[in-house]
């Protein structure tokens, strides 16, 4: 009886030791799978690839980026302009979007696509002093920061709001930053061209 009382409890022990070795190995797999998730999730979200879509036409020289309209629902984009431009600036605006990390399709079917002999002379001055013009609006500024935010490792870019004045960029959040990630902040939307000064009184310090 003793023999049976003793195998008993040796089996309920290696049974509790073998279950809980289960939880702390499945545990911790489960943990780090959701960080990376969330990490990734981040990383391609809608509103990251509208501000670096965004972004990367406003730059992009020869075509009108401030015109063009950028929407992203579960990585589709979708470009929309109220202007006319040409089948090549149509093509470039595409090409410029698929690029984009996490863009699972575009859809350019809004942008208002002229004849290529009126895009490339009729409407060539307007658009040089157009894109002199741009780089340095607040509008393009503004973008321009956000994402350059958004996509500096090491600081909360998404949850970091920008609005620009004149050339006075002023940075927001509700969530609270470090003063390392604050001055990163700082020295990234100083660099930018066009920026006269920046205003970091708005981000919360931890």
């Amino acid at each position: 009886m003793k023999k049976f009382a003793l195998a008993t409890a040796t089996a309920l022990t290696l049974a509790i030791g073998a279950n809980a070795a289960f939880a702390q190995t499945s545990q911790a797999p489960m943990t780090l799978a959701a960080g990376e998730v969330t990490k990734a999730k981040e990383s391609t979200s809608d509103t990251w690839i509208t501000t670096k879509v965004k972004a990367d036409l406003l730059t992009e020289k020869g075509i009108p980026g401030s015109d063009i309209k950028v929407e992203t629902n579960k990585g589709v984009v979708t470009l929309s302009s109220d202007v006319e431009i040409s089948e090549s600036q149509k093509a470039t605006a595409v090409a410029i979007t698929k690029k984009i990390k996490g863009v699972k399709a575009v859809s350019a079917d809004s942008l208002h696509a002229g004849g290529a002999y009126k895009a490339d002379n009729v409407d060539k001055t307007k658009t040089a002093a157009a894109g002199a013009k741009e780089t340095t609006s607040d509008t393009w500024i503004t973008t321009k920061v956000k994402a350059d935010l958004v996509t500096e490792k090491g600081i909360p870019g998404t949850d970091i709001k920008v609005e620009t004045n004149k050339g006075v960029v002023s940075l927001s959040s509700t969530a609270a930053v470090t003063d390392a990630q604050k001055t990163t902040a700082v020295n990234i939307a100083k660099k930018i061209k066009g920026v006269k000064a920046v205003s970091a009184d708005g981000l919360k310090a931890e």
